[in-house]
Order: structure tokens, then sequence, then C-alpha cells
């Protein structure tokens, strides 16, 4: 072959190689921009006719039902949102949010793709989301038919084609004003007018140059910067707006430089800026509007006209609010505040959830799912601990004497007991039995502090925990609704299952749109969380929990008392229900007296509740709970070592209650063969060496199976999923 051939060769193979990548371009091509299409048209499918846009539908009722679907309280949509005409709202606050979200608003067609660039070049600069580049236009669309999470090319592609339709067929000025009666600026205000009255006390119309900055700084982050703990951040933000506006030419220096030495005059009131009263079991319902907010946008809600299918037990609710009040009505002075979490052992299901006592529109602060300090209620994650380790049994020996706590960096520290006292050389059955301090301390020397708070951790503890000497001593704060579900963990023999309250969410329609199952997975063996729970029946039978004991019923729990008192806690079990209960105050004042403990108060609420739970037939029938003669130790997941004979829900009964006390030495359980681990008084070295592992992920309750993960792997017999 001649060079004249070798070269049309070479440019004959070129060209046969373009072609084919030219051909798998344009296939490829073609088939993105098919799936593109097609994700486009599914988008648009869900949204209504524009051009009734302003005669829409603003919201079907939000429904909650219990778990036998019965109906709770309906919320009436937005019937609170006030909507007014443009000419109705301030001239600054329309300049402001003009330059805070879309100083070329007047000028773009629905999309602006220069805002879209210059968002991009920010981004990259940053290396991080710090400007968007959607128009007003294109939020307005966003705010009304999609779903707010879901961030994909399509839904940008369908947003934008339905601003250009909506620019098409609505003046500038009446999508600015849907905008403005429809963007949300935290804390329940939809709407400038809502939002003037929630934040300022006056109407829209009459907003300063500070006061509109100030509210349009807010759509850019409103549950974030309208939070009263963010006020500085939220002022940071005004005045980047009032430079935004000069900048802009929406105002003069004069009126600027104004605006910057204004001084904000917040309205102080108690309650959200669209909150309607909830007559009927409050802090739950109020829990749930909650997780729903958290899943759902405002359009979604307003669209879909949601049914909410929850746990609620409307029984034990009732019951749950009736003994929580009269207990702490009566408690010690200095005890104003309580709330009380039941979980059901068998599926983790919230039957009754109480946030507090009183008024629930002058004090919403939901006291159930907030964090308080844990005292002594901690201690069963520390034997635990030990147990799953194999290093102590519930009979082996430990020394309760005087311990000095040494650790690089911190003061030393020495742990004392509740009593001042030291009992020497008890056994570790005892020492949880009878809450001890210096033995948990002792304890947490052994496995590791670390190692105490990935047990926490496995049995479903989120809120943080720090790796200090205290937390043995339960220095750290929990929910009630998160001790509640950790205890139900060890009431399962180590299944965990994550508390929920969420079942199942469908359309006015009846469609289901969201449905939650739980999944289970083994946290703990069986055996030690066995043996634990033997020990926490013993709390409750002859030690600080005795106040709980109900004759004829399985009971086992643990007392908390953290210093001065602050918190008073009792957590506990029977085979179908574990229930926390908290008491203490909102200013989280010490609680004088010496008889004040989680053993005294909050036991004997937690016992008043349980026998009223008991002598409810109707729960019986529900299968919530099972009558006392029809609870059997064989029967699962009831993780029992000793059951008292059985009787019937009429003949339960207290014991009577005394104080913590100390164990008398002749009363000393004597195993033939005990383990003798010794543990002698001496200056120690707390060992926190180990990096505690990292914090398990904040999960919500309710959340999808899909979102969850499991805290360790579930053997194949124990993988097991309920359905709701």
């Amino acid at each position: 072959m001649n060079t004249g051939d070798q070269a049309r060769s070479a440019k004959w193979a070129a060209f046969q190689l373009v072609k084919v990548a030219g051909l798998t371009l344009a296939v490829a091509f073609i088939f993105v921009a098919s799936y593109l299409g097609l994700g486009v048209w599914m988008q648009l499918q869900s949204v209504p006719d524009i051009a009734s846009l302003q005669s829409y539908d603003q919201g079907d009722a939000v429904q909650i039902f219990d778990r036998n679907d019965r109906l709770v309280f309906s919320f009436k949509g937005e019937e609170n949102r006030r909507r007014v005409a443009l000419n109705q709202i301030s001239p600054y606050l329309k300049a402001a949010v003009l330059a805070a979200e879309d100083h070329n608003f007047y000028q773009h067609q629905g999309v602006s793709p220069s805002s879209v660039l210059r968002a991009l070049l920010s981004n990259l600069q940053a290396r991080r989301i710090v400007e968007g580049g959607s128009t007003i236009t294109q939020q307005l669309v966003k705010n009304l038919f999609f779903e707010q999470p879901k961030r994909t090319l399509e839904r940008k592609v369908a947003e934008a084609l339905i601003a250009c339709d909506l620019e098409r067929q609505y003046s500038k000025d009446q999508i600015l004003e849907m905008y403005l009666n429809e963007a949300y600026f935290g804390n329940g205000a939809y709407g400038a007018e809502q939002a003037a009255h929630y934040y300022f006390g006056k109407p829209a119309a009459k907003l300063s140059i500070g006061e509109s900055a100030f509210l349009a700084g807010l759509i850019k982050s409103p549950s974030r910067l309208g939070n009263p703990a963010n006020r500085n951040l939220a002022i940071e933000q005004q005045l980047e707006t009032v430079d935004r506006m000069l900048k802009y030419g929406l105002t003069t220096r004069l009126a600027a430089n104004f605006a910057r030495q204004q001084e904000l005059v917040f309205w102080k009131h108690s309650e959200k800026a669209n909150a309607q009263p909830i007559t009927k079991y409050p802090y739950f319902v109020s829990y749930v509007m909650d997780l729903v907010q958290q899943r759902f946008n405002p359009g979604e809600i307003r669209r879909h006209g949601l049914k909410v299918f929850t746990s609620l037990d409307s029984e034990a609710q009732e019951i749950a609010e009736t003994t929580l009040r009269r207990g702490i009505d009566s408690a010690p002075a200095g005890v104003t505040q309580g709330a009380l979490v039941t979980v059901s052992v068998k599926d983790g299901s919230v039957i009754a959830l109480v946030g507090g006592t009183g008024d629930f529109q002058t004090s919403q602060f939901n006291r159930a799912t907030h964090p308080h300090t844990a005292g002594s209620s901690f201690k069963p994650f520390v034997y635990l601990t030990a147990l799953e380790q194999g290093v102590l049994t519930p009979e082996s020996f430990i020394e309760d004497s005087p311990l000095t706590v040494k650790e690089p960096g911190r003061a030393t520290w020495a742990p004392k007991n509740f009593d001042s006292k030291f009992l020497g050389q008890i056994t570790v059955r005892d020492a949880l039995v009878y809450s001890r301090n210096v033995c948990a301390v002792r304890v947490t020397q052994m496995v590791g502090i670390a190692n105490v708070i990935a047990t926490a951790q496995r049995a479903g503890i989120t809120d943080p925990l720090d790796a200090n000497p205290s937390l043995a001593l339960g220095s750290s704060a929990v929910s009630p609704l998160e001790m509640a579900g950790a205890y139900a963990t060890f009431a399962r023999s180590g299944l965990f299952i994550r508390p929920w309250v969420l079942g199942r969410i469908e359309d006015k329609r009846g469609h289901v749109i969201r449905a939650y199952d739980q999944p289970v997975s083994r946290a703990f063996g069986p055996q030690p969380t066995a043996e634990l729970t033997d020990m926490l029946r013993e709390v409750v039978t002859r030690g600080t929990g005795e106040g709980a004991h109900i004759r004829n019923l399985f009971v086992a729990g643990k007392t908390g008392t953290s210093d001065q008192a602050k918190d008073l806690w009792f957590i506990g079990f029977t085979p179908d229900l574990v229930t926390a209960v908290w008491g203490g105050n909102d200013d989280n004042k010490p609680i004088a007296g010496a008889h004040v403990t989680g053993g005294t108060v909050m036991a004997s609420i937690w016992r008043d509740y349980t026998k009223a739970i008991y002598g409810n037939r109707s729960l019986a029938r529900s299968g919530l709970i099972r009558l006392a003669k029809t609870v059997d130790k064989r029967d699962t997941p009831q993780p029992v070592l000793r059951t008292p004979p059985a009787a019937s829900a009429d003949e339960l009964s207290p014991s009577t209650e005394h104080e913590d006390r100390i164990p008398q030495k002749t009363a000393r359980r004597q195993p033939p063969a005990p383990s003798r681990v010794l543990l002698k008084p001496q200056q120690a070295r707390l060992d926190t060496s180990a990096n505690p592992p990292p914090q398990s992920a904040k999960m919500g309750y309710g959340t999808p199976a899909a979102a969850r993960r499991d805290y360790a792997p579930t053997p194949a017999q124990d993988s097991i999923r309920y359905k709701f």
C-alpha cells in the first residue's frame, strides 16, 4: 500500500470514529432528553391550572387520628393567614424583598439566566451554597406546587416552565402580591401581614425600613433566623439586606443610614403566629404537627389535605394527663412541671405523651421531647456494659468506699453517695438496687466511658453524651422520649425499635402518600439484658424504686435524681409498656428537701398511672396490655427471670413507700460461688484514652425506614419487621 492509500485509509478510519462518536452522543442526548422530558412531564401533572391561581384552594384541614383511626384533632388549614393587597404592604418591605431575593424581578420573564450564573460563580468561589438563582416567580411556584426537599434537574426545569407561564398570565404586581402573601417568615407566620403582626405588632402597611429589611432577611432561612436564640444572625442578615437595597437603588443613603441605626422593638407573645388553639392532647398533637411540617412544605399540606394516623391511644393519653397533673399538683414545693411518655414493648409505638401540666397556650415547651439531666436513671447503661463485656456478674463484689478520680486537664473529683456514707464491699446487684454512686463510677472505670456511651447509643439514646467521669452518674441530659425507648430495649431482651408516632399519612382522597414501617435490630444479647432486668426488678421490690411496686405485677425500673434534685425521674416497665416520668421546674432551680427524690415523687406518679392503665379493660381488649393473670414469663418479648404469681387487675395495689434506704449487711445476697471482682479504694485515673464512637445521626421519630439505620448487625433469627 502506497503513502496515498495509507492517508486515505487513516482519514476513513478517523471519519468512522467521529461518526460512531457522533451517533453515540446523539443517542445519549436523545435518551437524556427523553428521560428529562418524562420527568418534567410527570412533575407538571400535579400542578393545577394556574389560570385560577388567585382563587386557588388555600388548604384543607390536617386531621390527626389515634391508633384506632378515631379523629383526635383537626387543623383548619391556614384560615389564620391574613391576605392583603399589594397597596396594603409597606413599600419598604416590597423594596427589601426585591433586594434580598430578586432585584431584577421587573426585568426578567420568570427566569433570570444572569442570576443563575451569578449564583453558580458565588457558590463555586465560596465552595458552598451561599446564593440561590431562583427568581421570585420560581419561588412562588415552588412554594405552591412542589415538595420542598426535592432538588432534581427535572424539578428545576418544571419550575422554570411554570414560572414563565405564570409571567404570561399575570402581571408583575399580581405575582409579587401573591408571593408576599405566601412567603414564610418563621414561627408559623405566613405572609407579610401575619409576619408584621407577629414580630412587630403592627400591620404590614406601617412597617419601617428597618423592620422591612429584618423581615425580608428572614425569608432565606425562616426557621433558623426566626428563632429568638439566633436574633443576632437575623440582625446581620437585616443589615446585609439594607446594603443590597442601597446597592440596587431601592432606597436612599439617608434611609439606609436610618435603618442601620434603628433599634427594633419586637412584639412579645407566647405562641406561634398562626397557632390554632389545641384543645385536646396538646403536647402530643403539637409534636405530631412538628413532624408533619418537617416532612411536608405548606404547598404540599395545602394540596393534599393530610390525614395523619398516629400511635396514640386516646384512653392511655387521658389517664396520663390526669395522673401527671394530679401528681405534680401534690408534689413537694419546687416541683412545678412534669412529663410522661409511654412506649409499647411489643412494637415501639408511643401510646401516650404528655409534655407538661397547666395551660398549654401559656407554656408550649414540650418537656417530653426535650432533654433533662438523667441522674441515676442513666446507671443501667453502665452496668449493662459490664455485664455484656463479661467483666462482672450481678453477684460480683465491688467496693463502696472513698474514691478519687484524676483526669488530665480536669480537677480531681471525689464522687459521693446520696447518703454521704460508704457500705464497703457489696454485690453489683446491691450497688444498682440501692443506686450507689461510687460503685457506678468504679464500674465505668473498668469498662471505659467510650463503651458506656456506645451502649447507651445502641439502646436508642441519640442526645449528646459528654465523655467525662460524671457521666456514670447521669450528668448528661436525655429526653423522656429517648429514655423510654432505651429502656424498652431492655424490656425486649435487647431488641431495638425506635419509638414512633407516625403510622401512615393519607391525602384527602384516602390515598397513602407516606407509610412508616418499624425495623427491629438486635442491640444486646438476651443474657446480659435478662440479668440487668432482674436487677432492675429488685430496684422496685427492695431498693430505691420501691414506691413504684405494684403487687402481683412484674415491674422493673430505675430512679433518678440529679444534683440538687433539679431533675427527678422514674423509668419503669412491665411486660407490655415502658413509661418514663420526669419532674422538676422550668427554671432549673434546686428543689429543697431531704426526701425529694425520683424514688419518692416520680415513682408514686408512675405507680398510680400504671395501676390505672392495668385497671382499664378496654386497653386489654385492644391488645396493648395483658391483664395480670395472663402475663407469663414465657411470653415474648418479656425478658424476666422470675415472675410473681398472677392476679387480676382489680387486685393490683401499691407496696409501702419509703425513702431511698441503705441495705442491711445481714440481708446481702450470698450466692454459693460468686465471682469476686474486688475494686480496692485507691486514687484512680479514669481511662478515657479510647475515643468514643461517633454520635449516631439524629433521627426523627416516625422517619421512613429507608432513612434509618440499625445500630448493630441483625442476626437472621432476629430479623423482624412490624408494619402498621
